[in-house]
C-alpha cells in the first residue's frame, strides 16, 4: 500500500492509489458541481412546541400548588377553549375560588392597605387591587356615592381642632393665645377663599363666628340626642314596674270566712299506712295552660295543697291539687324561659330565675314582685336557706363560674363562691344550712362551708361527668345527682360526703338534660325522667328498676312524689303538661292466717266476729 504525505492526497512517484487515500479522495467534491448538490440539514432544528406537546397544550390551574412540567409562558396565559358547564358564564369559573373571582395572596404594606380601606369606607371609591383591571383603576361603593375629590387624608385634625384641644386643656392666658392663632388656622369654605384672594387671606369675623356656631349647634344636637335616649330607656323601666305581673283565674281570692286561697282548707288526706309508698301505675289528671314545655315543679311548702310550675313560655303557674284542680294564678314578670323556683319556709312567697338574668323575688298571694335583682348572669339554680329566721338569703348557681348569695330585703350580693372552672349548676344546702354543696360543668363536686368562700372538700375524678341535678332523700342523710353518663349517682349528706359506688342507678338515657330526679315519701323508692318521655322507678336498697311508665311525648324533666299521698306522683314534661299518676290496684298486706281462719269461724257461727262484739 502507498501513502500520501500531501494535504491534496496525490501519491508521490507516480503510483496507482490504492487503500485509504483513494477513498478519502472520492469523497471529495469534484469540481464545478459544487451548486448542484442538495442542501444541508440541520440535525437540531428550533422547533415551536406550543400546541405539540399534550403537557402544555392546556391552561395551567392557578390554584395548583405544584406543576410537573415546565409550562412556558405562552402556556402559563393561553386561553381556555371548549364547552361551557350549565350555569357557568365562561370556562375560568372552574378555577373560582372566591364568589367574585380568583383570589390570590399579594404583599401590601400596612400604610398603603389602612388608606384604600379607609377611603372606600369614607368616600366610596378604592384602587383595584387586581392584577388585570381591565381598564378599572378604581372601585366604586355600590351602597354611597363615590367621592373621587377627596382622600382620607382630608379628614385628618386640621390645625383648629389641634388648637381648640389645647386650648380646652390649658385654659386661661394660653387659651387666648391658642384662640388667636385658631383663627388664622380655621379652614377656610368657598368665600373665605375668595375673600382670601381679594384682601390677601383675611378671614372676616363673621366667618370664623359661623363655623363656630355650626359646631355648637351640632353638640347641642347631640346632647339632645343623648337625654332622649336615656328617657327613653326609664320609660321603658318604669313601663317594666307598672306593668301587670300577674292575673288571679278564680273568683274569689277569699272564701265566706275570709281565708286566702293559698290556705289549706281541709286536712290533707293521709294513707293507711303511712311508712309505705307504692309505685303509680295510672294516670289520673293533666294539668294544662302552659304554652310551652315545663322545666321545673314544686309542691307547697308542709301541706302540698298547691303545685307551683316554671314553664320555659317565661310565665310561672299555681294549681289547685285537691279541690276542681284548676290553675289558681299565673305569673307574669319575666321576659324569658323560667329556669328554676323555690319556695320559702311558709309558701307565702317564693324566689324565680330565668334566663333573662334577673332574679325576682314574688309574693304567693297577691302576684306582686317584691323585689327583682340581678347580677347580669344568667342563673340556672336558686336555693332557699333552711332556716326558717333566714328565708331572705339565697345562693344562686350563675354561668360565670359562681355561686351567688344574696340577701333579698337588700337585693345585695353578701359572698360568691368562685372555686369552680366552669357555670355553676346546683346549690344544695346540707346539715340545716351549715354547708353548702354545689356542681358545675368543670365535673366537680365542691362542698362549703356556709358564708365561707373556702372548699372544705373537693369531689373529682376522672370518670366524673358533670351533674347538673341534686335532690336530697327525705332523711336528709343522702344525695342523688343526675350523671350526665346515663346513670344517677349517690353520695352522703353528711360528714365526709362519702360516695356510695354500689347505690347507681341505670337504665334511663338523660344525657345532655338536666332532669331533677326524685325521692318516694318513705326513701324507699327513686325515680327519675328521660328523654324520651319515660318514668323510671329503682328500688332504693336493691337499685333494681322495677317500673317504667310512658308518662310525656316530650323530655320528661322533673318529677315528685307526694309528700302526704304515698301513691301518687307529679311529672312534668316538654309537652307542657303536667301529670299525676296513682296505684288505684294497690292493696294493703293481706292479715295473718290466724285472722283469716277466725274470720271463717265467725261467718259459720261459731265465733263472733270483733264488729259483732263491738256492737254488743
Amino acid at each position: 500500500a502507498q501513502y500520501s504525505d500531501d494535504e491534496d492526497g496525490t501519491v508521490s512517484g507516480g503510483a496507482s492509489a490504492s487503500g485509504a487515500a483513494p477513498k478519502a479522495m472520492a469523497r471529495k467534491t469534484p469540481e464545478g458541481f459544487a451548486g448542484a448538490l442538495m442542501p444541508a440539514v440541520n440535525a437540531a432544528p428550533d422547533v415551536e412546541l406550543l400546541g405539540a406537546d399534550r403537557a402544555q397544550a392546556f391552561a395551567i390551574n392557578p390554584a395548583s400548588k405544584r406543576i410537573l412540567t415546565n409550562p412556558t409562558f405562552a402556556a402559563l396565559n393561553k386561553p381556555l377553549v371548549g364547552p361551557t358547564k350549565v350555569g357557568q358564564k365562561s370556562l375560568e369559573e372552574q378555577f373560582y375560588n372566591h364568589k367574585l373571582g380568583h383570589v390570590e395572596k399579594m404583599r401590601m404594606s400596612a400604610f398603603s392597605f389602612d388608606k384604600e380601606y379607609l377611603t372606600f369606607h369614607n368616600f366610596g371609591y378604592a384602587a383595584n387591587p387586581a392584577r388585570n383591571t381591565r381598564g378599572r383603576e378604581t372601585l366604586e361603593s355600590t351602597q354611597a356615592t363615590p367621592q373621587h375629590d377627596k382622600t382620607i387624608f382630608d379628614k385628618a385634625p386640621t390645625m383648629a381642632k389641634v388648637a381648640k384641644k389645647r386650648r380646652l386643656e390649658t385654659g386661661g392666658a394660653a387659651a387666648e393665645e391658642e384662640e388667636e392663632k385658631a383663627e388664622d388656622l380655621v379652614p377656610m369654605t368657598a368665600e373665605a377663599k375668595e375673600a382670601a384672594a381679594q384682601w390677601g387671606g383675611f378671614q372676616d369675623e363673621a366667618v370664623v363666628r359661623k363655623q363656630v356656631e355650626e359646631e355648637v349647634r351640632l353638640r347641642e344636637d347631640e346632647v339632645a340626642r343623648q337625654r332622649e335616649e336615656e328617657r327613653a330607656v326609664e320609660g321603658e323601666e318604669r313601663e317594666t314596674k307598672e306593668r301587670v305581673t300577674s292575673i288571679f283565674h278564680a273568683s274569689r281570692e277569699t272564701d265566706y270566712q275570709g281565708r286566702s286561697w293559698i290556705e289549706s282548707k281541709t286536712q290533707a288526706p293521709r294513707d293507711i299506712d303511712e311508712k309505705q309508698c307504692y309505685l303509680p301505675k295510672k294516670w289520673l289528671h293533666t294539668w294544662s295552660g302552659h304554652t310551652m314545655g315545663v322545666q321545673q315543679i314544686r309542691w307547697f311548702p308542709k301541706t302540698a295543697h298547691l303545685l307551683l310550675s316554671a314553664s320555659m313560655d317565661s310565665t310561672i303557674k299555681i294549681w289547685d291539687y285537691q279541690n276542681q284542680r284548676k290553675c289558681l294564678r299565673t305569673y307574669m314578670g319575666h321576659d324569658q324561659a323560667v329556669r328554676d323556683i323555690a319556695f320559702t319556709d311558709d309558701g307565702r312567697r317564693f324566689y324565680s330565675v330565668s334566663f333573662d338574668k334577673n332574679i325576682q323575688y314574688w309574693d304567693t298571694e297577691t302576684g306582686q314582685v317584691i323585689s327583682t335583682f340581678t347580677n347580669k348572669k344568667t342563673n340556672y339554680s336558686v336555693a332557699v336557706h333552711p332556716d326558717p329566721s333566714k328565708q331572705n338569703v339565697i345562693i344562686c348557681g350563675c354561668s360565670n363560674k359562681k355561686a351567688v348569695q344574696w340577701d333579698a330585703n337588700t337585693a345585695d350580693i353578701v359572698q360568691e363562691y368562685d372555686e369552680h372552672m366552669g357555670a355553676v349548676n346546683t346549690v344544695t344546702f346540707c346539715e340545716e344550712g351549715k354547708r353548702i354543696l354545689t356542681t358545675s360543668d368543670d365535673k366537680k363536686i365542691f362542698v362549703w362551708e356556709f358564708g365561707i368562700p373556702v372548699v372544705v372538700k373537693h369531689i373529682a375524678e376522672p370518670t366524673m361527668h358533670s351533674v347538673p341535678a341534686v335532690v336530697l332523700d327525705p332523711k336528709k342523710k343522702f344525695l342523688i345527682g343526675q350523671s350526665m353518663d346515663n346513670k344517677i349517682i349517690t353520695y352522703e349528706a353528711f360528714g365526709r360526703f362519702k360516695f356510695q359506688g354500689k347505690r347507681q342507678f341505670k337504665g334511663h338515657t338523660n344525657a345532655g338534660y338536666a332532669i331533677t330526679p326524685g325521692f318516694s315519701a318513705d326513701g324507699k323508692w327513686v325515680m327519675s325522667g328521660d328523654l324520651d318521655g319515660k318514668l323510671w322507678f329503682w328500688d332504693w336498697q336493691k337499685q333494681k328498676n322495677f317500673r317504667v311508665i310512658k308518662a310525656h311525648d316530650g323530655v320528661c324533666m322533673s318529677c315528685m312524689w307526694h309528700p302526704m299521698q304515698a301513691s301518687r306522683v307529679v311529672t312534668c314534661g316538654w309537652d307542657g303538661a303536667i301529670k299525676l299518676w296513682d296505684d288505684r290496684g294497690a292493696q294493703a298486706p293481706p292479715p295473718p292466717l290466724c285472722v283469716l281462719r277466725r274470720s271463717a269461724a265467725a261467718g259459720a257461727g261459731g265465733v263472733a266476729s270483733p264488729g259483732r262484739q263491738a256492737r254488743r
